[in-house]
């Protein structure tokens, strides 16, 4: 095999061939490595990015990772954002056998030639003078631990007080079904505009408990408020449709009788008849007339 090289002035990367030819690991990790190694910082790396770009399936892209992971090639950490969202964050080593060289340790100094003793003078009588060790300096003090700000929280509409009375209750029985969901007071008066907005949605108090409280990690809690600020924030029910209002029942205009032509006719009253355009027009009464027993509806016996 004979290779023609050029040299490379732009968009290159330069892998080392310990990946390249790696005895254990297999193509699709290789592939997969230098495809990581080639990208920019930022770009997405998951599972499912890679098998859209790559075309290899999810379950040998899962192992390639596993395998890269093992010989070094890759560091994988879960961490939390500022937002409370548990994200992995990915860092593709180029060489993880390099290490930082060491500085050279200096030799020791060559011993001096050791000084005749000079002659020792007579002995004098001296006063031995005590001397004070220096005071340590005052430790300073820890600096408070100081908590970042939870995440917003949405907020009713109407906050009636009855509306976050009942919010404040099932926020404060979450305890009841699992003791790590205690909150402070300053806690509980930032998630309570929360739960309130979820119970303004037509969501019951058991559905909102469901919601904070089921999946939970099995690890300790750290900071529950700060979880269930994000549980209600992202989960928020959407709202009910608003239902409109009924229609107000039309009225109909009163009867209006013209005594010329014996018209009537329903409009305001001291409206002009229609007919004969005659201005003395009077609210008609209505009458109903009588019905005549030999005209009426016939009997079934008839």
């Amino acid at each position: 095999m004979v290779h023609e090289t050029t040299r490379h002035t732009r968009d290159f990367t330069v892998i080392s061939n310990r990946l390249l030819q790696h005895r254990h690991l297999g193509g699709v990790a290789i592939a997969v490595g230098c495809h990581m190694m080639s990208v920019a910082e930022g770009t997405s790396v998951t599972i499912r990015s890679l098998h859209e770009r790559l075309g290899f399936s999810r379950q040998k892209i899962a192992d390639a990772l596993h395998a890269l992971e093992r010989y070094g090639y890759l560091r994988r950490t879960v961490i939390r954002t500022p937002g409370g969202r548990l994200v992995t964050e990915t860092v593709v080593c180029h060489n993880p056998n390099a290490r930082t060289p060491e500085a050279p340790t200096p030799k020791p100094p060559a011993p001096e030639p050791t000084p005749a003793p000079a002659p020792t003078p007579p002995p004098t009588t001296t006063t031995a003078t005590a001397t004070t060790p220096p005071a340590p300096p005052p430790a300073t003090p820890p600096a408070p631990r100081t908590h970042r700000p939870l995440p917003p929280v949405p907020h009713p509409g109407f906050p009636a007080r009855e509306l976050l009375r009942a919010a404040l209750h099932v926020l404060v029985t979450l305890r009841d079904t699992d003791p790590r969901l205690h909150c402070s007071e300053a806690d509980a008066e930032h998630l309570t505009p929360g739960v309130a907005a979820w119970l303004e949605r037509g969501a019951s108090p058991e559905t909102i408990r469901h919601a904070l409280t089921t999946g939970l990690p099995t690890a300790p809690l750290h900071r529950p408020a700060a979880l269930l600020a994000h549980r209600l924030a992202t989960h928020l029910p959407p709202a009910p449709p608003r239902v409109p209002p009924p229609p107000t029942p039309r009225t109909p205009a009163p009867l209006q009788h013209c005594e010329t032509c014996d018209t009537c006719f329903r409009a305001p009253p001291t409206t002009p008849c229609p007919t004969c355009d005659n201005p003395d027009t009077t609210p008609a009464a209505y009458v109903p007339a009588p019905v005549d027993a030999g005209s009426g509806p016939l009997s079934p016996g008839a």
